[in-house]
């Protein structure tokens, strides 16, 4: 580093420690950002809390089953409860499994759809699409005002702090009539013009990853092998974002206008890259892509036999699932026990294989607003920043999505379990207990794509503005 540069920073770090609205600014942003990792925190623990309770629920009625083999049967209570346990005619319907997306570590830190989306589900052999769909899926209060979480902070709150430290650069001395005398020394405006950048960037960056490293130690250990690539790619995120938005100031800076013109055109950016463009791409995709809960409607609606004194129904029925399930053909007391039991059984897994096309329908619209979303994300980089952070922090929508599609897998499991069991004419026994369904979940297929081109996309047009600003300042001197 040679002596001008050095003596631009001290010059620099004196104007600033002077300036007690910029220390305010910092003071305060900070304590934003610790508040957001609070909120956060707050958020996904009550989610953990809730999490304990329902597993320790089903943990209780299981071991409840369990215990009415070993029990003598001195109460009617205790003969019905052993029948639940032991007879696949009311276990099918009763056995509540618990199918649970646990929050990632960094989920506090970007909170994204865990507060919209259902993160755990009791299921049972019953029709899944009513259990996926009978409650409401979006939390209005939270659709409209969102959460301030630490994405928040620094998607929204860090791009003011950088404009309102940067946008008189250049037309502050201009204005007060010290551009006059940088303009007889040795050195450059241009590069004055950086050096001064390049010293708010590590101030404010530095702030944003000191915000950030506070974060992540306080929210789960960097250091773990789940933990260290979300932690790496966040910090890397974080660098990313604010190398775009000092491109664009610079970009701003080089056109040599007032004071005013630099403030008026940066927070126009802002609000259109924040505000205006996700507006409107959410308009476009919702016109191009209608979706409508109310389609689903008809499957949260409970329905049964029209007449359950009839054996003949009931065995239409049966027959009409059987043809979905053959495996289950050959019992010799198909039709001579358990009759209604098993046409309900039959009349709620058909219930879901005709709602099977509606439901897909449904889905797949659901990616394709999500898929052209995606693709028009470089319009704003704060959109696809927010992205990525969910993306990291796994509480994106493909996320959900794939949830989903691990619960369909599961409530087949279930189904499977106590369908042949029914249907066979078997009973539950003490040991098949042990070999009951467990709902497992895996990460999912093409975070780290996702999370890589979402970066890729903020560099390349952070290089862009940047270089445009540096064309720009290049004619400086020739003017």
């Amino acid at each position: 580093m040679d002596s001008t540069t050095q003596t631009l920073i001290r010059y620099e770090w004196k104007t600033f420690v002077r300036n007690r609205f910029q220390l305010l600014m910092l003071a305060v942003t900070f304590l934003f950002g610790l508040y957001a990792i609070y909120y956060g925190k707050s958020e996904i623990n009550g989610q953990r809390e809730t999490i304990k309770a329902v597993q320790a629920l089903e943990q209780e009625e299981f071991s409840s089953y369990k215990a009415t083999f070993t029990e003598e049967m001195e109460t009617l209570e205790q003969e019905q409860k052993h029948d639940i346990a032991s007879l696949p005619a009311y276990a099918w319907y009763r056995h509540g499994y618990h199918a649970i997306l646990p929050p990632h570590d960094y989920a506090a830190l970007a909170i994204g759809q865990r507060d919209l989306f259902r993160y755990y589900y009791r299921l049972t052999g019953m029709s899944l699409y009513y259990q996926l769909f009978e409650n409401e899926l979006a939390n209005p209060v939270n659709l409209m005002v969102g959460n301030l979480d630490l994405s928040f902070v620094l998607v929204y709150l860090i791009p003011l702090l950088i404009i309102a430290f940067c946008y008189g650069l250049y037309s502050f001395d201009k204005e007060n009539g010290t551009l006059v005398l940088l303009q007889i020394q040795s050195v450059s405006i241009q590069k004055v013009t950086l050096v001064r950048l390049a010293f708010y960037f590590v101030l404010i960056t530095g702030l944003a990853l000191l915000i950030s490293i506070i974060g992540l130690i306080s929210s789960g250990n960097p250091f773990q092998i789940e933990n260290g690539a979300p932690a790496f790619a966040w910090l890397i995120a974080v660098v990313v974002y604010c190398v775009f938005w000092f491109g664009l100031l610079f970009f701003i800076v080089s056109f040599r206008q007032s004071s005013s013109f630099n403030a008026i055109t940066a927070a126009s950016c802002w609000l259109l890259l924040l505000i205006v463009v996700p507006a409107i791409l959410n308009v476009v995709v919702t016109t191009k892509y209608p979706l409508s809960s109310t389609t689903l409607a008809g499957l949260t609606r409970r329905t049964g036999l029209e007449n359950e004194e009839n054996d003949e129904e009931a065995k239409e029925v049966i027959l009409e699932f059987l043809a979905h399930k053959p495996e289950l053909k050959g019992s010799d007391s198909l039709f001579k026990q358990n009759l209604l039991a098993k046409a309900y059984a039959a009349l709620t897994s058909l219930k879901d294989i005709n709602s099977q096309n509606l439901v897909d329908q449904y889905n797949a619209q659901v990616a394709k607003r999500n898929t052209w979303t995606s693709d028009f994300q470089w319009l704003s980089p704060a959109v696809s920043m927010q992205d990525v952070l969910a993306h990291i922090a796994e509480t994106d929508l493909v996320t959900f999505m794939y949830f989903q599609d691990a619960l369909a897998e599961f409530h087949e499991e279930i189904t499977d379990f106590y369908f042949t069991r029914l249907f066979w004419e078997r009973p539950i026994l003490l040991e098949d207990y042990q070999a009951i369904p467990v709902f497992n979940i895996s990460e999912a297929n093409g975070q780290w794509t996702i999370v890589t081109g979402g970066l890729i996309k903020i560099s390349l047009i952070a290089g862009i503005v940047f270089l445009l600003g540096f064309i720009n300042t290049n004619r400086w001197s020739k003017a």
